[in-house]
């Protein structure tokens, strides 16, 4: 019986679904995205390697892809670029800004305050968050399924071929998730070089309505919060909020 038990554990072993990491190595698509990748600038296609999997990754191309000709200025700056920017003139003026809407959004609201992280976002915390986001590996895995459909389509020979590298390109950038994933590709997000920033509304030193996406409703859009931020930042440098995704708390600085 004991014998059984164990070539049963052992079939159902071989039998599992495989990670992610090494299920991805064998994944057709992983040929494409290499054609793809040497055809980007070297800085982007070192980060599209530090991204998890095969699904994380084509999504990530696409939106590099998409970028095109605006790839390499809107390129998050590196952690001496961070700093050289701290010691300008322009980042004073962003902090000058950003103290306007709060001291404007407490005069308007008693009691609360508004926190906002001011350093621009390194590329490292950008891939962790594009790992990890859930909501992110779900539209990832819906263009992972339909790209396999895809390149199953019998006008497609092999990833070696230019035409169907070509092509293949076309069908990610006109691709189009039926939601938008919450987070911009690691290296174009705009908090990479401090042309945006997330509000949190904060009442004695405790967040009340957090930059949580599965919350929006019920502690951005139900209190009023996102109207009376709208009302802080109104005649600012600061643009307002983000619509795809929605994020009530995402202002884009435009000074």
């Amino acid at each position: 019986m004991a014998g059984r038990i164990g070539i049963v554990a052992i079939a159902a072993l071989l039998l599992a679904p495989l990670p992610m990491s090494l299920a991805s190595n064998s994944d057709p698509l992983d040929e494409y995205l290499k054609h793809i990748a040497s055809s980007l600038p070297k800085r982007v296609s070192a980060a599209l390697e530090e991204i998890e999997g095969t699904p994380r990754r084509l999504l990530a191309a696409r939106a590099y892809l998409r970028a095109g000709d605006t790839l390499r200025s809107r390129w998050s700056w590196t952690t001496d670029e961070i700093k050289e920017h701290s010691r300008s003139q322009q980042y004073r003026a962003f902090l000058a800004e950003t103290e306007k809407v709060r001291l404007r959004f407490e005069a308007q609201n008693p009691g609360y305050t508004l926190y906002a992280n001011t350093e621009a976002r390194s590329l490292e915390l950008q891939l962790d968050r594009f790992n990890t986001n859930t909501s992110v590996g779900a539209v990832a895995s819906s263009l992972h399924q339909q790209a396999l459909a895809e390149i199953g389509q019998p006008v497609y020979d092999s990833p070696d071929q230019a035409d169907d590298v070509e092509r293949f390109k076309r069908f990610l950038t006109g691709w189009r998730p039926s939601t938008a994933a919450p987070l911009a590709a690691p290296g174009i997000s705009r908090h990479g070089q401090l042309r945006a920033i997330d509000f949190q509304i904060m009442k004695d030193g405790v967040v009340v309505a957090p930059t949580e996406t599965s919350s929006v409703k019920r502690n951005w859009d139900a209190p009023g919060w996102t109207r009376k931020l709208q009302a802080a930042a109104e005649g600012s440098n600061f643009r307002g909020p983000l619509q795809s995704p929605y994020e009530p708390w995402h202002y884009e600085y435009d000074p």
